[in-house]
């Protein structure tokens, strides 16, 4: 029989590998978008600096420093990010048409959007860093803070428009938590 402490290592050395080869195969994709081109060195040295970006994510991981596990259904918001980054791009290249032709004058706003911020969790942590991220992507928004203190987030907006999709159901996440906290849940 088996003893404990060699099973749960192997588990362990098994997840770390699979960590690993999930940061690199990310950094290969993030490098290849970066330089556009499939030649040769370009290739290796992405491959190598991927390598290292994996190694070093690995490290933290098993050490435990950043827990972040995202639910693989929030996949299901990509294709709505990435929508939203094309609406954006519309949005500003209107505005930037207004600027140029008509003189306009193009005002950008602050606005602080309620989030509930959650605990510790690597659950809470991988949402917070993905809303930051869905947000932030998009060209006309960014996150300029995340209040754990007011519950809320800090977004800039180049041109005022309604909230998108993810700060939507961020505000609606935040009102029930609220009201559940108000309950007494």
């Amino acid at each position: 029989m088996a003893d404990r402490p060699s099973v749960r290592r192997s588990r362990l050395d098994r997840v770390m590998i699979w960590t690993f080869l999930g940061w690199w195969a990310a950094l290969v994709v993030v490098w290849l978008l970066l330089v556009d081109t499939l030649r040769g060195d370009e290739s290796l040295v992405g491959v190598g600096a991927a390598a290292i970006g994996a190694a070093v994510a690995t490290a933290v991981a098993r050490r435990g420093y950043i827990r972040f596990r995202p639910r693989p259904s929030w996949l299901r918001e990509v294709p709505y990010v990435a929508g939203a980054v094309v609406v954006d791009c519309g949005l500003l290249g209107r505005a930037l048409w207004r600027r140029l032709l008509h003189r306009e004058q193009v005002h950008g706003v602050t606005i602080r959007v309620p989030f509930h911020h959650g605990g510790d969790s690597g659950r809470d942590g991988a949402r917070r860093a993905l809303v930051n991220f869905g947000v932030s992507i998009t060209p006309n928004s960014y996150v300029v803070d995340i209040d754990p203190e007011a519950d809320s987030l800090l977004v800039h907006r180049l041109v005022d428009v309604p909230l998108d999709r993810i700060l939507r159901r961020e505000q609606l996440r935040a009102k029930n938590a609220f009201t559940q906290e108000g309950d007494g849940r």
